[in-house]
């Protein structure tokens, strides 16, 4: 009967916590990769209705970056490269002391009817992305 009491409160906590949090199960991040200039991009996005859809670039395997849909339209990360020996991605070395990474996923858009009006829907997205001199991606369409 204890044993039936503590299951009934650890189960009310747990839906108390995953209701307050409005915890939304996520579906399986949908990938596409690219290569370009010996190198391999990955561009992932996780989906949960409701909520924002979460991009990760990945490059020769390595996670690089996640941003929410919201900042993956314009983005510039600068990185100032260490005189000492530290640990740096390969890509970062391309002979200058700072690198960017940079590019995005602008939104592509058509004209639908609905309801009997026509409303634009985003219906994908197109990204890019350089890491210094090298593409990374290019024009790759991510379709909802």
């Amino acid at each position: 009967m204890r044993n039936s009491i503590v299951k009934i409160m650890m189960l009310n906590t747990l839906l108390l916590f995953f209701g307050a949090t409005g915890f939304v199960y996520a579906a399986e991040p949908r990938c596409q990769s690219q290569s370009n200039d010996g190198h391999t991009a990955k561009l992932c996005v996780t989906e949960a209705p409701s909520q924002h859809d979460y991009y990760t670039l990945w490059v020769d395997g390595e996670a690089i970056f996640m941003l929410p849909d919201d900042y993956i339209e314009s983005v510039t990360l600068t990185h100032r490269i260490p005189e000492d020996a530290a640990i740096e991605f390969p890509l970062s070395a391309q002979g200058s002391p700072t690198v960017t990474i940079s590019g995005g996923c602008s939104p592509v858009s058509e004209k639908r009817e609905k309801e009997g009006k026509i409303t634009t829907f985003e219906v994908s997205r197109s990204c890019s992305f350089t890491w210094g001199n090298v593409a990374l991606l290019k024009d790759l369409r991510v379709q909802f």
